[in-house]
């Protein structure tokens, strides 16, 4: 799969008459560094929301000067402090695992509170999960403790939130088993081509936006290229549409938070 077959597919959607919905998501910012840099200047120069899933205990006061002045970036919660409370030999979960959900949802409202200090009418309270795994019995219960969206990888019809709560991103350029490296063109472009695919058919729900998950402190010379060509392709062709974090997680006025903690 190159460039052409996006455009092919893009093409069949216009000619339906549809518009293909989008939104960008990137994970485990914590400081300056030149990388976040050129993730930044990238979203000024699209022009495209980018929602910047900070880790609450390690974010440096310097993040949110780095920050300023760039409307384009949402600053969404990656979990608390980024640890694995899986079982061994298990997922690797933060939202979850072995302790009770009042123990996990105090932490992570702890982290929403230190966000909310840090970068103010920034922060959308939206929890964007680490390792993209949010136990059920956590998700049920994140509207009480203020979130108003929650984020994970995969088709949201899988998990117990509603659509407008969960919007899950399901691009990720990078290859894992390789070091974080990137996966290459075909791989990248082939799973978006066949997001798209599945929403024109029918395959998958239709009205679902296409997530797409970059790290940008994982990112090779490979990953910016394809980053970058992917925004100037998407951004002229008519059947595309880069949604603002706020369309995608309905954000509005935030309900008050009931205390947590009190229940197992």
């Amino acid at each position: 799969m190159d460039w052409g077959d996006l455009v092919g597919e893009l093409d069949l959607w216009a000619e339906a008459g549809r518009v293909a919905e989008l939104w960008w998501r990137d994970d485990d910012a914590v400081a300056p560094s030149p990388a976040l840099g050129r993730l930044l200047d990238l979203a000024a120069a699209s022009g495209i929301d980018v929602g910047l899933a900070v880790v609450p205990a390690g974010a440096a006061g310097s993040l949110a000067a780095e920050l300023a002045g760039r409307p384009h970036i949402v600053v969404l919660q990656h979990g608390y402090r980024h640890r694995n409370w899986g079982p061994p030999g298990g997922p690797a979960v933060e939202c979850g695992g072995a302790r009770p959900v009042g123990q996990v949802l105090t932490e992570l409202r702890a982290g929403y509170l230190r966000l909310e200090r840090l970068f103010a009418s920034r922060f959308a309270p939206v929890l964007a999960a680490p390792w993209n795994r949010i136990d059920p019995p956590v998700l049920v219960r994140l509207a009480e403790a203020g979130y108003r969206g929650a984020s994970a990888f995969g088709p949201r019809a899988l998990m117990a939130g509603a659509p407008g709560f969960v919007a899950n991103v399901h691009i990720d350029p990078l290859n894992w088993r390789e070091g974080g490296r990137f996966a290459g063109l075909g791989k990248a472009i082939g799973g978006l081509i066949g997001e798209l695919r599945a929403r024109r058919t029918g395959a998958t729900e239709p009205g679902e936006p296409i997530g797409l998950l970059t790290h940008h402190q994982c990112h090779d010379a490979g990953s910016w290229d394809f980053l970058e060509r992917l925004q100037r392709l998407t951004s002229a062709h008519p059947a595309v549409r880069w949604l603002a974090v706020s369309e995608v997680f309905n954000l509005g006025r935030r309900p008050r938070a009931a205390a947590t903690g009190s229940r197992p």
